[in-house]
């Protein structure tokens, strides 16, 4: 095993036969922290990216920056030769510093400042989204040479965050007229994207949505254009015990039907979570610790740990919360199997009533001192955690196989992603 840092990160490489849950687990029996800090799995990202080259081989993926944007997990997406959803200029500069072409991005915010699409311009980055008409005029006064794509509103009826309330216009009425309006311009739109939510539960509705697509496809050939990209946008699950295959039976099946062989269309997906989310540990300390009886005389235990809501939980516990509370939970570790039940509520670091992790669960005993670990928290705990309170951030411990880190080094000749290549490798020797 071979240890490197670069300042405050660690960066671990891994013998080929190591495992990451015997790195979990060397970490339990170590003294714990006082600050939170998270375990990234390199090795977990290039499979999920494996993964979704074998179910969807139509569909070339498009990261979702804002899920996770550490510096790691973008330049071994890089590598692995995915595009790069982008919903800011910080975003944008961030994935061209890393070496990536200008093609490899989309623009996939549907409103934009004028700053901004001067600098996309500038960066001749030329994909980007639009979902109203004073978009276009915008568009066309400050990017004209832009390849524009339509967003176009699908929910999914099951979704952990519905995101077609702020974005995406009626595809069978605002939509046809903005592809008339878009022409009108002699702007040039190149297709259309949906997105039917974070974290959908509902696999059929990217059927009916690429049905969608595929009238927009038809109606924009009578008014001249000849589309050429659908953006499937993203929703898939990423947690370790959830997978994309009934979503991705249902893409190629609607793929199938509505186009195809597909004729020269590019089909493109924007996943976030999917990647990011079961690459990501966090482990908390146990600072706090108290017995409370309610008004029926029952006793529950209360632990106090050094990471909640205001960081990155919030994520993990706002939105799956809603949804199924029995997920709130830490992960019961090998240690801890078989020791008796209590009721109990575990709070965050903040002084805030509402820093509340987890209330009402059963869970084993465990003692200040000793660490909590929560799995699954890859997507948006980073992006989304705040200092408050004064609070830090976890720190990121980075681990990785060798074989892996080989492989990505021979996507060097494959890709000639020379710049990328070298940035990685100074972060790993």
């Amino acid at each position: 095993m071979c240890y490197l840092k670069e300042g405050r990160r660690d960066f671990t490489l891994l013998k080929s036969d190591s495992t990451i849950q015997e790195i979990l687990d060397e970490i339990l029996k170590s003294p714990a922290r006082e600050d939170p800090f998270h375990v990234l799995d390199l090795d977990d990202v290039v499979q999920k990216h494996h993964n979704w080259l074998e179910l969807l081989p139509r569909v070339k993926p498009f990261y979702a920056v804002k899920c996770n944007d550490d510096p790691f997990i973008l330049e071994t997406l890089a590598c692995l030769g995915t595009g790069f959803d982008c919903a800011s200029k910080a975003e944008i500069r961030k994935i061209l510093e890393m070496g990536v072409e200008p093609e490899r991005i989309i623009y996939a915010h549907p409103v934009k400042s004028k700053e901004s699409l001067q600098f996309a311009q500038e960066k001749r980055v030329t994909k980007m989204t639009f979902d109203s008409e004073l978009e276009l005029e915008k568009i066309a006064n400050y990017y004209p040479g832009a390849e524009l794509v339509l967003r176009f509103r699908h929910d999914s009826a099951k979704v952990l965050i519905s995101l077609g309330k702020k974005f995406g216009c009626d595809a069978h009425v605002d939509g046809l007229e903005l592809i008339r309006k878009a022409k009108d311009l002699n702007l040039n739109v190149i297709g259309v994207s949906f997105h039917v939510g974070c974290g959908s539960k509902d696999a059929d509705c990217y059927y009916d949505a690429i049905k969608s697509a595929k009238s927009l496809f038809e109606f924009a050939s009578s008014v001249g254009y000849r589309f050429s990209l659908i953006d499937i946008g993203g929703g898939f699950p990423g947690d370790t015990d959830k997978s994309i295959d009934g979503y991705t039976e249902v893409i190629n099946r609607a793929l199938d039907e509505f186009f195809p062989g597909l004729n020269g269309v590019e089909v493109i997906a924007e996943p976030g979570r999917y990647y990011a989310g079961s690459a990501v540990r966090l482990f908390t300390t146990i600072h706090g610790k108290k017995f409370v009886k309610n008004s029926d005389a029952e006793s529950q235990v209360m632990y106090y740990i050094n990471d909640g809501v205001f960081g990155t939980l919030f994520d993990w516990v706002s939105l799956r919360a809603v949804h199924d509370l029995a997920r709130v939970i830490p992960t019961i570790t090998k240690a801890k199997l078989g020791k008796p039940l209590l009721r109990t509520t575990i709070w965050g670091p903040t002084c805030d009533s509402t820093d509340i992790v987890c209330e009402d669960v059963d869970f084993p005993e465990h003692d200040i001192g000793e660490y909590m670990l929560f799995e699954n928290i890859g997507a948006y705990g980073i992006t989304f955690a705040t200092s408050f309170n004064g609070f830090p951030s976890p720190t990121i411990r980075v681990y990785v196989k060798e074989k892996t880190w080989t492989g990505l080094s021979d996507l060097k000749l494959m890709s000639g992603l020379d710049k990328t290549i070298d940035i990685l490798r100074s972060r790993f020797q």
